[in-house]
């Protein structure tokens, strides 16, 4: 009897382990879900906002704000037009990333989703981007869209010390800064 009760215990044991350990490599494997389709979603958004630019696409470059942050960014259609302007008729011919990331989990919403890029144009100059946008909202579906466009009409390497950017990444905003009003 008592080899049975053993017995009994080391399978409930080992069962507890298997059940534990999977239930890890699924949150583990959950997560890895959500990176990779957190990347596919900004690079679709990113190819979407540098085809607008590039084509100088206005109106299409409004129509990627999500419906609120086209009503709470002031002066928006000035804004698209000194973004869209700052390029001098010169396209985005490369672009690299520095990494997606993103606030939010498979269940959990809103899922917000930023990445930045270093864009190298055909004039030879590069420029800053950086992308914000809400992808999963079911509560608030006029959320869903671009919050923020921050460019920077300098490289990396050519920000002013004490440079911080422009608002926290969660604000709706569209902004451009040139060394002029950077300083």
């Amino acid at each position: 009897m008592k080899n049975l009760i053993s017995v009994g215990i080391c399978l409930l044991i080992i069962l507890s382990t298997t059940f534990c350990l999977t239930g890890c490599k699924s949150r583990t494997d959950e997560m890895a879900d959500l990176e990779t389709y957190t990347t596919k979603q900004m690079t679709k958004t990113k190819k979407q906002v540098i085809k607008c630019i590039n084509e100088q696409d206005k109106e299409g470059l409004k129509k990627l704000f999500s419906n609120d942050a086209q009503k709470h960014i002031e002066d928006l259609d000035g804004k698209l037009d000194k973004l869209i302007g700052s390029f001098n008729g010169n396209k985005i011919e490369s672009e690299k990333g520095s990494g997606t990331d993103f606030e939010g989990s498979i269940d959990a919403q809103p899922l917000h989703i930023y990445g930045d890029y270093v864009l190298k144009l055909s004039n030879g100059k590069e420029y800053t981007l950086f992308i914000s946008f809400c992808d999963r909202d079911d509560e608030n579906p006029d959320k869903k869209g671009l919050i923020q466009i921050d460019l920077r009409t300098f490289s990396k390497e050519e920000t002013p010390k004490g440079f911080h950017g422009g608002v926290y990444k969660d604000d709706y905003a569209l902004s451009v800064h040139t060394l002029e009003n950077a300083q």
